[in-house]
């Protein structure tokens, strides 16, 4: 004990050397005592020149808390320094609960400075053992601490400051706006009758500091008392008291169901919004299923950058209920817009759109923005005017990618086979989405020149253009182009090849299976895999015969895919074909295997899956072992 001492000793020392490092390492280690010494050490080091080491010694005491260091914080609070006795109000709030008893002890100090800060810390730690004291404090002799009482019992919370708070409410005219938003944040409803007297006092602030209470407490009956004031000549009474109201309708999750004068408030209430006010956006929002007109509309245009994407889509929503008289305003406003509310306002009329808002949107056709170029084009393409096809072509020629892309889909919306090689060009374009978008324009459209289109392509001197031409066959799904998707399982590309496979396979049981059949010797894996899926598609449970040969596959992952399938067709007695593969070489193998007898619940395959128990492997014994345990739990 000695030697700590005598340590602490010395760290008191280096904190009065000019070295900032040796007065930093001070307090550091101060901080690992616990002993009054190092609590008044720290204390002092509050008062050092350097922000940071003061900030170290508070970070120190707010941790070490107790008694000694409170006592010593509260003395601070009469430091002449206003940046010191912050400091040590801070770190006694941070102490918390901790601080209580020796701030109750102090609080009849005779510095009605020091008596109010304590009073302020008191209200900011929000115990409940301080509300007597600071009660007895609403009747002190310096009105800044009766202030700060009131405010602090209203911090607090607790019932039992009610009584007292309404006899300043009564006494003391200067405390009187504190006592009422203390008795509003305390949030009892017996107050509410005293608190609806004070409404007709003279004094503005304490008005709108009842509005304030009224709504904090939240109980809807007092509504009634508050709508006269709606009609208030005063705007800032009537806006006060429909504040309370929108918190009072809130805190009740909009049950506060009254025929409210909405209409004079449209200003307060959108103005509310643009602040991103979260009460009032959200009272204003829930009431527009029953609140329209053309200041509303307009309004909503106003603040839709102000919002975040939930509530844009509410207001999207409900402008689109508006629609026609909505869709007026919004391709007004829509003129003089920003590139950010441009983009807004036209995902508004995707709600709305149709010919007539169509044909007013092609001036946007060639407008600066990529992304309103994009959102036009798809508005044209859902509109289903085809008046917009010239445009869309037009459009396709666009030198971003992302426009050429909404353009090609839009026309798949809008086009005939007349429109067939403007569509084909898409497909030559350098971006796979922009090719994409045209091969499914093309397949929208369909008809037997584009079925001849696509075949041909099936030989095009372009590989992409092969890909597409398989897939977008298969998309077509019509019985014309089974025979190219047949022929295709034959291409020298093997991504063509697995691609016809794959499009065959949703064509249901009119599909010749022999040619996939033959492509589960193919020499790209990936095509054996798909011809087994697709079998097992076509097939089902009968096509076992056709792909047990692939269970033993040159390739690991064909064998493995083999084995799943055959497991997820379901059927018992297929588990014989696979007993042999829970003693192969792969691991891999040997775990698919389990986990397919686990499907299966072949007891015989029991033995084995127990020797698989003896594995290195985890994932071996664990599949083993489900498998072990599911086929035991069917018996």
């Amino acid at each position: 004990m000695h030697d700590v001492v005598e340590r602490i000793g010395g760290l008191l020392a280096k904190l009065q050397s000019p070295d900032f490092y040796q007065r930093e390492e001070a307090v550091k280690e101060l901080g690992s005592y616990t002993q009054d010494e190092a609590v008044a050490g720290l204390v002092l080091a509050l008062e050092d020149q350097d922000l940071g080491i003061r900030e170290l010694a508070a970070d120190h005491l707010a941790k070490i808390g107790g008694h000694t260091t409170s006592q010593l914080l509260i003395r601070f609070l009469a430091n002449e320094d206003i940046g010191t006795r912050n400091l040590a109000s801070e770190i006694l709030v941070r102490i918390g609960s901790a601080a209580v008893p020796a701030l109750l002890r102090n609080i009849d100090t005779d510095d009605e400075d020091v008596r109010k800060f304590i009073v302020d810390v008191l209200g900011l730690i929000g115990d409940e053992r301080a509300a007597e004291a600071i009660s007895n404090k609403l009747w002190d002799e310096n009105a800044n601490v009766v202030c700060s009482a009131a405010e602090a019992l209203g911090e607090i919370g607790s019932a039992d400051s009610i009584k007292p708070l309404l006899a300043v409410c009564e006494k003391d005219n200067d405390a009187r706006l504190q006592a009422i938003e203390a008795l509003g944040k305390i949030g009892d409803s017996s107050v509410l009758t005293h608190l609806i007297d004070y409404l007709e006092v003279d004094d503005p602030m304490v008005r709108f500091a009842v509005f304030e209470a009224i709504g904090y407490i939240g109980q809807v009956e007092s509504i009634t008392s508050l709508v006269p004031y709606l009609d208030s000549p005063d705007n800032s009474i009537a806006e006060a008291a429909l504040g309370a109201i929108i918190t009072i309708s809130n805190k009740n999750r909009g049950r506060a169901d009254y025929d409210l004068p909405l209409d004079k408030f449209t200003d307060f209430l959108f103005d509310g919004i643009k602040s991103r006010d979260e009460e009032i956006t959200d009272f204003t929002l829930d009431r527009l299923t029953h609140w329209y007109g053309s200041d509303v509309v307009e309004g909503l245009l106003d603040v839709i950058e102000h919002v975040d994407d939930e509530r844009l889509k509410q207001i999207q929503e409900s402008l689109g209920e508006v629609g026609h008289t909505a869709a007026v305003l919004v391709l007004k406003k829509l003129a003089s817009a920003s590139k950010t509310v441009k983009q807004k306002l036209l995902d508004i009329l995707r709600l709305m759109i149709d010919d007539q808002i169509a044909d007013q949107l092609i001036p946007y056709v060639g407008d600066e923005d990529p992304e309103v170029r994009q959102r036009v084009a798809h508005l044209l393409g859902i509109s289903g005017w085809s008046g917009a096809v010239p445009k869309l072509i037009q459009m396709t020629e666009d030198p971003n990618g992302h426009v050429r892309t909404a353009a090609y889909a839009a026309l798949g919306w809008l086009s005939t086979e007349d429109h067939v090689d403007n569509i084909l060009k898409g497909l030559d374009d350098k971006y796979p989405d922009v090719r994409e978008a045209a091969v499914g324009a093309l397949v929208i459209i369909g008809g037997t020149r584009v079925v001849a289109k696509f075949t041909a392509d099936l030989h095009h001197d372009d590989v992409v253009r092969q890909r597409l031409a398989v897939t977008a066959l298969g998309w077509l799904g019509e019985t014309s182009v089974i025979k190219p998707l047949t022929e295709a399982i034959n291409h020298p590309d093997a991504g063509v090849r697995k691609s016809a496979i794959v499009s065959l396979s949703r064509m249901g049981t009119q599909i010749d299976t022999e040619p996939i059949g033959l492509a589960l010797t193919d020499e790209n894996s990936a095509v054996r895999k798909a011809a087994i899926s697709a079998l097992v598609t076509l097939k089902g449970s009968e096509a076992v015969n056709d792909i047990r040969p692939c269970l033993d596959d040159q390739d690991l992952w064909v064998r493995y895919h083999c084995i799943t399938c055959i497991g997820e067709m379901g059927v018992a007695d297929h588990a014989a074909y696979l007993l042999p593969y829970l003693e192969d070489d792969s691991d891999i193998i040997r775990i698919a295997a389990a986990k397919t007898m686990a499907v299966l619940g072949d007891e015989q395959a029991v033995p084995a899956l127990s020797d698989l128990m003896r594995e290195k492997n985890k994932d071996l014994v664990e599949a083993a072992s489900m498998a072990i345990s599911k086929i035991k739990g069917d018996k």
